[in-house]
């Protein structure tokens, strides 16, 4: 199936040679899966054999579907993935409240949604649940050990919870590694055996695919990008340490620490102590840096002093070739942002490592951590070892 899915389409003797299986018994397997609805055939236009057209195998993607959703403060992402990995369904929604029990109907709500949609759209049934979310999530147990953005769901059985609402299978896990998931099968990480997805938006965190795995740590809570410490005696950050990444470049940090100059009587077309700037973004803030703004050039000065250290940090200790960035900050500031993080890395990261790194923005905008979630269901019914779990 694995074989099918990424060299496809395949004829039934290059999926032979692939698998090192004999031809009978590569027959034997296809002819199961094409019985079960999984595998469909056709005829390619090149020639086999004797000038008989091969037989092209391919994912049917007509089997069934996928629905992901992915929760972060503020925002919860659904989509719709068919059998053979297209988006066929997305909805963005902004929650206006945190209430765990509020945005647990609201999950199930949502996911039923897309679920009947995509059914009434002739894509076949529901084969299972993904979710993400953004906090510490045990994917094996599929529980949430830890959300400090989201208070009330440390401990919350997510899984077990979309299991018993739809009555399908239910995976969970971190909404960044979802992420890393969906850029490898969809995105910029495509043809990638090793890399680093790191997100700077509300949160930070970091997606490590090592050898097409997930890297999950020994238990299973790797990837806290966001809590490493930048700067000594920094800003105080919700894990309840000082100067740690997130702190510092997530969205919020950022608009903070405008304000805080702005109070300090910086010159600034971004407000004044009297008006101090209700409305700011980051969009504004990226506009009044392309115009000179001092303010703006010396906040974005300092986002690429902060990630460009964490990031030359990861890539001595792995190695990854490419690290991708993606996030609201990302989204916002990367024309401002991408080449001082560039030039920040080279200097500070071992330079036998940092001249072979590639840094390159994410493929996405908003909707693969959805995506990736709804794709930890496929990756799981073909059992493929990606997720590590």
């Amino acid at each position: 199936m694995n074989i099918i899915r990424e060299k496809g389409p395949v004829s039934r003797i290059e999926a032979s040679r692939f698998s090192r299986l004999s031809i009978a018994t590569t027959k034997r397997l296809v002819d199961e899966l094409i019985s079960m609805g999984m595998v469909a055939e056709g005829l390619a236009g090149e020639r086999e054999g004797r000038g008989r057209k091969a037989a092209s195998l391919r994912l049917n993607s007509r089997h069934g579907f996928a629905v992901g959703v992915n929760l972060e403060p503020g925002v919860l992402e659904v989509a719709g993935v068919c059998f053979t990995g297209e988006r066929i369904y997305w909805q963005k929604l902004q929650p206006l409240t945190n209430s765990r029990d509020t945005l647990e109907r609201l999950i199930t709500e949502e996911a039923r949604r897309a679920a009947d949609a995509c059914t009434a759209a002739g894509h076949g049934p529901l084969l299972g649940l993904g979710a993400g979310i953004a906090g510490l999530v045990d994917a094996r147990e599929g529980v949430v050990l830890y959300c400090p953005s989201l208070p009330g769901w440390e401990g919350a059985q997510l899984g077990g919870l979309l299991r018993d609402a739809l009555g399908v299978e239910a995976v969970v896990d971190d909404g960044v590694r979802c992420m890393a998931l969906a850029e490898k099968r969809y995105g910029a990480a495509r043809d990638l055996d090793t890399f680093l997805l790191i997100y700077i938006g509300t949160g930070v965190g970091s997606g490590i695919v090592l050898d097409n795995r997930i890297y999950r740590g020994r238990h299973g809570v790797s990837g806290e990008f966001g809590h490493i410490t930048v700067k000594e005696n920094g800003p105080l950050c919700k894990c309840g340490n000082r100067g740690c990444l997130e702190a510092l470049v997530s969205t919020n940090a950022i608009l903070a620490r405008v304000r805080e100059l702005i109070a300090a009587g910086v010159y600034t077309t971004l407000g004044s102590v009297s008006d101090p700037a209700a409305s700011l973004t980051l969009a504004t803030v990226g506009q009044a840096a392309i115009e000179g703004d001092k303010l703006a050039n010396i906040v974005v000065a300092e986002i690429e002093e902060s990630i460009g250290i964490g990031v030359a940090d990861l890539i001595n200790v792995f190695d990854p070739g490419t690290v991708i960035l993606a996030g609201e900050v990302v989204e916002e500031l990367h024309g401002l942002i991408l080449e001082g993080i560039e030039r920040i890395v080279r200097r500070r990261a071992m330079h036998a490592i940092a001249q072979k790194t590639a840094i390159v923005k994410s493929a996405f905008e908003s909707d693969s951590g959805a995506l990736g979630a709804a794709t930890l269901v496929i990756e799981r019914l073909l059992g493929n070892e990606i997720l590590n779990l």
